[in-house]
């Protein structure tokens, strides 16, 4: 499968939370990879994410608005609507 990312992805392990319907529920997920751009995002068994959400990483605040660009299981890739500058994760 050829790569279409356009930023590198880190490997995390980063608690987090999705508020759907803009706060209305929230549900906790965890962020298992992360980028400037987007991020891979693990939901218990009984959600399924709308295609727009806003995410909340560890205690770096946010939101940050993410689309869901696909899914597979319990897993979404999500892109992330204006760039993540918060450094939940360092690079390199």
């Amino acid at each position: 499968m050829r790569e279409r990312r356009k930023t590198l992805r880190a490997q995390t392990c980063l608690p987090g939370h999705a508020a759907f319907q803009r706060g209305s529920s929230a549900v906790e997920c965890l962020v298992q990879a992360l980028s400037a751009s987007g991020a891979r995002v693990h939901f218990p068994a009984d959600v399924t994410a709308p295609r727009y959400f806003d995410l909340f990483i560890g205690q770096s605040g946010g939101p940050y608005r993410a689309r869901v660009m696909w899914r597979h299981a319990r897993e979404v890739g999500v892109t992330f609507l204006e760039g993540r500058t918060a450094p939940e994760v360092l690079l390199g």
